[in-house]
């Protein structure tokens, strides 16, 4: 699919929590920073955005993309931030998205940048001969450094096998697999059910997990074996 490039935003949740006692005061003149963790968000999800080096107990004021506003707070006594951050919706379908969140307090400006991902599995190609067809999962969104499962439903909703496709990246979750066989195991005819998500364990209940559809259909005579989603 082709990635959207614009994405409905809703307003981020970004409230004040002061920090604990016990902190150092910063250098004289230390340039403002942010930070965002972590540094990848689904729609919603939340995070800790973190900051130094603003003027101490004097309100800020957070922007997204440098024109959207979406909330303030005060400093503490040492010109720090730590606030709840809720990331906006994302539309996107098939890629990451580079987003900017910006924090003023008047005189001082910081800024940091956050990727946006949606969640997504798929394989390629999409159809053949199940008996020989071999694939290449693509999955987006589901976890950094987890170990990634599909787990194969049979047409009567009973589980089949579990098969481990890789690890996900340190990141966004992302995993790109080498070519596999779709069915590693002899298949049987009718609708299957790809449960893919990171727990070695199948069960319907868990999240995050992604379904994929695909039929195993007879053989015709002229046609020979086909499936398909």
């Amino acid at each position: 699919m082709t990635h959207r490039r614009t994405a409905k935003l809703a307003v981020l949740a970004v409230s004040a929590t002061l920090l604990a006692g016990g902190l150092q005061p910063g250098a004289a003149g230390a340039k403002a920073k942010i930070e965002l963790d972590p540094g990848c968000y689904l729609s919603n999800d939340e995070g800790t955005l973190t900051g130094s080096g603003f003027k101490p107990n004097t309100t800020w004021t957070a922007k997204l993309s440098g024109t959207q506003e979406l909330g303030n707070g005060r400093t503490d006594g040492r010109g720090r931030i730590r606030a709840l951050f809720t990331a906006p919706d994302y539309n996107g379908t098939s890629g990451t998205r580079k987003l900017t969140l910006s924090v003023t307090d008047g005189p001082n400006v910081a800024s940091t940048s956050f990727l946006m991902s949606p969640l997504t599995a798929s394989f390629s190609p999409s159809s053949g001969d199940p008996a020989r067809l071999r694939v290449r999962w693509r999955v987006l969104g589901i976890g950094p450094n987890r170990g990634v499962y599909v787990h194969y439903i049979r047409p009567n909703g009973k589980l089949r096998k579990t098969l481990r496709i890789g690890t996900s990246d340190d990141l966004c979750g992302a995993l790109k697999t080498g070519p596999i066989a779709l069915f590693p195991f002899r298949y049987e005819f009718g609708k299957w059910t790809f449960q893919v998500d990171t727990t070695r364990r199948w069960s319907a209940r868990t999240t995050p997990r992604l379904l994929i559809r695909f039929e195993v259909k007879r053989p015709s005579r002229r046609r020979g074996r086909r499936g398909g989603r």
